[in-house]
């Protein structure tokens, strides 16, 4: 049966019933469509897609009773990541199964296909163009590989691939939150936002962190970005003079990300107690499940070691692409394979 795709102008509550059962593999979106909730967390041009294998009816709760489905949250406004897609195919009891494939083809070319008409009716300009596309987050590489089918349709990143490392709140270790003399618990502001942009090496460009951590503020408020405290879940560590000395924060998907601790003062467990603090005291800002996660390089020994010690494991490869927007893709069907 075809597939077809229906968008919303705000968060589902029958979506947000469909995902929490799949977790922790509906992760990224589910914490993305959580974190709307965030002060400007979301925008008027923001949708949600959704695409299932079965007739939209006029009745809203009808198109969720398929089993086999592909969602996504999209905004075409933000300077951050604004595509974040869960598939079903994801799950450990579809991806196994090769002729589940043949079902979310379809799906993915729908996707595609809605996408492209939600960017006619945006209107505005891209932020990224020649061509037209935009970032998708944290996608699993069987979703990959499908739109990688739609010929001319994926640009890589430099980035390259991550391992979706996994955590469970309670397991968390348990660990001593005081810190050495002259140091003290923070949160950032538009200066110390500043700093993190001149320090991170992790693949986003300054403006990108930047807005991320400054609340998306808007051209008319830019006079007043002084005052504009950031939006995302985060902590700091400060000397007393107020300077931070290490920061980690959780991204709009609720992975952890940016944790960072000044050359001076690492190899004193502070990024460990950083994060750990992070991770139990604010996630909880996106829902109550427990579960905690990080999209990590195979090459970043130390987050690899930093992920291990927060008892948890690797599962999924992620990876973070453009899909070109422009009409020179072929999005109409996946090319065969030779």
């Amino acid at each position: 049966m075809a597939s077809h795709a229906v968008s919303f102008t705000s968060v589902p509550a029958k979506l947000v019933e469909l995902l929490t059962p799949d977790l922790p593999y509906s992760l990224p979106l589910l914490r993305r469509l959580q974190s709307t909730k965030f002060n400007h967390g979301t925008s008027p041009h923001a949708r949600i897609v959704f695409v299932s294998d079965i007739e939209l009816s006029s009745e809203e709760h009808d198109q969720y009773k398929s089993k086999a489905y592909t969602a996504a949250y999209l905004d075409f406004s933000k300077p951050e990541t604004q595509m974040y897609i869960y598939s079903t195919l994801e799950h450990p009891r579809n991806r196994d199964d090769a002729s589940n494939r043949r079902l979310y083809e379809p799906q993915l070319v729908e996707l595609v296909k809605e996408v492209i008409r939600l960017r006619n009716e945006y209107k505005q300009e891209l932020l990224f163009t020649n061509p037209e596309r935009i970032l998708i987050g944290s996608l699993h590489a069987d979703i990959r590989s499908i739109l990688e089918k739609l010929e001319g349709r994926v640009e890589s990143r430099p980035s390259g691939l991550f391992d979706k490392w996994l955590m469970r709140r309670e397991e968390l270790p348990l660990l001593d939150e005081n810190l050495p003399p002259g140091m003290y618990w923070d949160s950032a502001n538009l200066d110390d936002c500043q700093l993190v942009v001149s320090r991170t090496d992790i693949p986003r460009t300054a403006a990108v962190l930047l807005a991320a951590w400054t609340a998306f503020i808007s051209g008319t408020n830019r006079h007043h970005r002084s005052q504009t405290l950031v939006n995302l879940p985060n902590l700091m560590i400060k000397r007393q003079d107020k300077t931070p000395i290490a920061w980690a924060l959780l991204g709009t998907d609720g992975s952890l990300i940016s944790v960072h601790v000044e050359e001076p003062y690492r190899r004193q467990g502070l990024a460990k107690k950083l994060a750990v603090k992070l991770l139990r005291e604010k996630a909880t800002r996106f829902g109550d499940d427990g579960w905690l996660c990080a999209d990590v390089s195979p090459s970043n020994v130390s987050s690899r070691a930093m992920c291990k010690s927060l008892n948890g494991k690797p599962d999924w490869v992620t990876s973070w692409i453009c899909l070109i927007l422009s009409e020179t893709g072929e999005s109409a069907k996946p090319q065969q394979a030779n």
